[in-house]
């Protein structure tokens, strides 16, 4: 199941509907009085043709309405969009895991009362449309932060959901992302696009981030403290598992794997990785400003990035930040423990706790 209808599945937003005859649909106005309207300019699409979805977003308010930019395709898609379904079996989601800084006014787009604002997607750029079936298209995002830079896991997440289209697509081979190198033998690291400089960073970073994995094995081979409790919400035997299992898997990577870093974006962002493509992780502008070790550090975001890899742990991006993450860690346990800020924290472990 894609990250992106699991979150919607236990938020019981995925909406139950008939399929639809017409091509386009639109859903009634959430929270912060915006509209999504999906429209597509055929019904059926040959593996020669991308798939193309409209993605219209509208203000019906009198008030202007602000939404947290990174969850609409106004500057791309880099986080799960859509649910989609193929012959009712979840797409998985093949776009970029991004860590970001916590978001500022800055990071939202605004639409004026009435105003609306269209983007096309080509989905076959991050979904996994390489089989032939029926899809079926929603757009599906929920966030603390989607309509207010000051939401918290306590108040709960706000959403923002279409009606489903039906499309047929013939399959077609993924596309969308960068090609990396052939990876470094087995526990080497390589550099593309790196000067020297940040090639001894990376090399102490790796160092540090495996001191933190090492730590966190540790630490869950004996009883859950307040540094469980906080980063991962109350003990229970199947989640404290979870953790200590991702936690293995993230510290063997960090010995053993053939990890290439990729130097070469200029986003303000931590970092990125594609989840099913281990081990290349790419690092943006955000993280040359991180400190060595600590909160948010340089070695602690190779902890969240591999964390994300499906082979690794898999983990979301459910919240950002300390204050979420404790946020979430109390009002959704079970959500903590599938994200990656709270495997950083954990992992980092500032300040001290036992």
């Amino acid at each position: 199941m894609n990250r992106g209808t699991y979150r919607l599945l236990a938020l019981g937003l995925l909406p139950v509907v008939a399929l639809l005859v017409i091509i386009g649909a639109a859903a009634a106005a959430p929270k912060g009085g915006v509209t999504v309207d999906l429209k597509v300019a055929q019904s059926e699409f040959r593996a020669s043709q991308d798939v193309l979805v409209t993605v219209t977003l509208s203000n019906r308010t009198k008030q202007p309405a602000h939404i947290l930019k990174r969850l609409t395709p106004a500057d791309g898609v880099d986080a799960s969009l859509f649910a989609v379904t193929r012959d009712g079996q979840p797409v998985a989601y093949t776009g970029a895991q991004v860590k970001r800084p916590t978001p500022t006014d800055s990071d939202y787009l605004v639409l004026e009362p009435g105003a609306s604002v269209s983007n096309v997607v080509n989905l076959g750029d991050v979904y996994d449309f390489t089989a032939t079936g029926r899809y079926e298209i929603s757009y599906n995002v929920s966030s603390y932060d989607l309509f207010d830079r000051k939401g918290t896991p306590a108040k709960g997440k706000d959403a923002l959901a279409s009606d489903t289209i039906s499309v047929k697509a013939a399959g077609r081979a993924g596309k969308g992302k960068p090609q990396p190198p052939p990876p470094p033998p087995p526990g080497q690291t390589a550099f593309s696009a790196c000067t020297a400089a940040q090639q001894s960073a990376l090399n102490a970073a790796r160092t540090q981030a495996k001191s933190y994995a090492s730590n966190a094995v540790s630490y869950l081979g004996g009883t859950a403290g307040p540094r469980y409790t906080t980063w991962f919400g109350t003990v229970t035997t199947d989640r404290f598992n979870t953790v200590r299992s991702h936690f293995n898997a993230i510290s063997s990577a960090m010995v053993n794997a053939g990890i290439t870093f990729d130097c070469s974006s200029k986003q303000n962002v931590y970092a990125y990785v594609y989840p099913n493509r281990p081990y290349t992780i790419y690092l943006g502008r955000v993280y040359w400003t991180a400190p060595a070790a600590g909160t948010d550090s340089q070695a602690g975001t190779l902890i969240h990035e591999m964390s994300h890899f499906d082979v690794v742990a898999g983990t979301d991006d459910v919240v950002y930040g300390q204050a979420g993450a404790k946020s979430l860690a109390i009002s959704n346990p079970d959500a903590a423990i599938t994200n990656a800020d709270s495997h950083e924290y954990f992992a980092e472990d500032t300040p001290f706790q036992n």
